[in-house]
């Protein structure tokens, strides 16, 4: 089977392409597997013991252009009654003529019902923009925002069901009065669900979806109208293998209201070794009516929780 893992990934990795990469190239479904606090606020605390997630997410392509993340989080629980959930995220991404960091903690409230756990929460952060003037002579060298979300999240042993908007507002700090530009920013409202299905002792099926529908806006002008909006559909497929791999499809869709519609395929592979799993996945992206040649983008994960007894063996979501 570790032969099977490994003859996937060197296959999927001669499907790379160049080209440009778009604001909504940012992130995958798949990047939410095993971690939707990103995604959720209200996914703080959603283990019962503190959780430790990494990613890279980039392209194989050389391109100034193109954008690449890198991302850590992590969340726990606290409180006397292991009610509250805490949790931040801290990323920097970089695209074309400027460098972003984002931090943004989060907190939430978990409240046990008889049939699972419903939890309320909330993040306020900060981002920081580095942008070159050599480029970008309408925008200053650098400026700050602060961002807020909310979300909600219920979920018990088999199944999840999350709704969150991450970036309710944005406001824009250490502007220059001279600033005539903007960089594109989303505004989502995200529907995150799934399950977890038996088919046999040793197999296990995980379909999960992301709906999202997203304002496109401009900062530090955000006073200003929303550019456009668009709305996705993704759908991840995972397989659960003898409770130590597991390897996932996933197939996505976005209509922007301005410009070339989308389409998305990949596939991901991650090891489970107890408390610490490892991940790879590629995704191949499609804009047929546009002359743009989009990227393959490609995310490597690592995570691990730090308790004693992983659940029934395995992590599944």
């Amino acid at each position: 089977m570790k032969q099977f893992f490994v003859t996937i990934i060197f296959i999927l990795a001669g499907l790379a392409t160049n080209g440009q990469d778009i604001q909504s190239l940012r992130a995958s479904l798949m990047q939410y597997q095993f971690n939707a606090l990103p995604l959720n606020p209200a996914y703080a605390g959603r283990l019962e013991a503190t959780s430790f997630e990494a990613f890279y997410y980039g392209s194989f392509s050389s391109q100034q252009q193109v954008s690449r993340s890198a991302m850590v989080s992590l969340h726990g629980r606290g409180g006397a009654s292991q009610q509250l959930g805490w949790g931040g995220v801290l990323q920097f991404h970089n695209q074309d003529f400027y460098n972003e960091l984002n931090f943004h903690p989060a907190f939430s409230r978990i409240i046990r019902l008889p049939s699972g756990n419903l939890s309320f929460g909330a993040t306020l952060g900060i981002n920081y923009f580095d942008v070159d003037e050599s480029v970008a002579t309408t925008l200053s060298s650098s400026f700050m925002s602060v961002e807020g979300g909310v979300g909600a999240f219920y979920h018990n042993q088999r199944s999840f069901i999350g709704v969150s908007v991450p970036s309710f507002f944005e406001k824009s700090l250490s502007i220059d009065d001279d600033d005539t530009g903007s960089l594109l920013r989303s505004r989502p409202i995200n529907l995150h669900a799934g399950s977890l299905f038996r088919l046999n002792d040793e197999l296990y099926l995980k379909p999960t979806m992301l709906l999202r529908y997203a304002s496109i806006y401009g900062i530090p002008d955000q006073n200003s109208s929303p550019n456009y909006s668009l709305w996705s559909a993704d759908a991840h497929v995972s397989v659960f293998v003898e409770g130590t791999y597991v390897i996932g499809l996933l197939a996505g869709y976005t209509k922007p209201e301005q410009g070339f519609e989308q389409t998305r395929v990949g596939l991901s592979a991650t090891l489970l070794f107890g408390n610490f799993r490892l991940g790879y996945a590629i995704q191949y992206n499609n804009q047929k009516a546009s002359s743009v040649s989009l990227p393959a983008s490609h995310t490597i994960s690592a995570g691990y929780d730090f308790f004693e007894n992983p659940e029934e063996g395995r992590r599944v979501f």
